[in-house]
């Protein structure tokens, strides 16, 4: 009975090591906002999420050429994947993957940068 009982403890806390993290929902919530303002060429959306550095480094000129790459295939559909977080000092930075819908688009990494609440760093690879 004891051998059954210890078996069951490990294999429970086995599984749990396996349970995919989710991602925090504020951090998540950032991460859709700077998504849609990407795909729409919104840059006031995707400012809003953003530190003052960001919008700096932010132009029309830059989401706009990161739309008329992504868009096409952001608009086919895609699922956010968490995969987890790097403490970087002052900041975290989250990764999801993007797993497009499509067959002939390949996957992405999506990486967010958070300090302070606010976006401090946003790329697509």
């Amino acid at each position: 009975m004891k051998t059954i009982f210890v078996s069951l403890v490990t294999l429970i806390a086995a599984t749990l090591g396996t349970i995919a993290e989710e991602a925090p929902k504020d951090e998540a919530a950032m991460l859709t906002t700077l998504l849609e303002a990407t795909e729409n060429n919104d840059l006031e959306k995707f400012e809003s999420v953003c530190d003052e550095a960001m919008k700096a480094a932010m132009t029309e000129h830059v989401i706009a050429g990161v739309s008329r790459q992504l868009a096409p295939q952001m608009k086919l559909g895609y699922e956010k994947i968490f995969m987890g977080v790097l403490n970087r000092g002052e900041a975290k930075t989250y990764y999801w993957k993007l797993d497009f819908k499509s067959e002939k688009v390949p996957d992405m990494l999506a990486e967010l940068t958070v300090q302070d609440g606010k976006a401090a760093g946003f790329f697509i690879r």
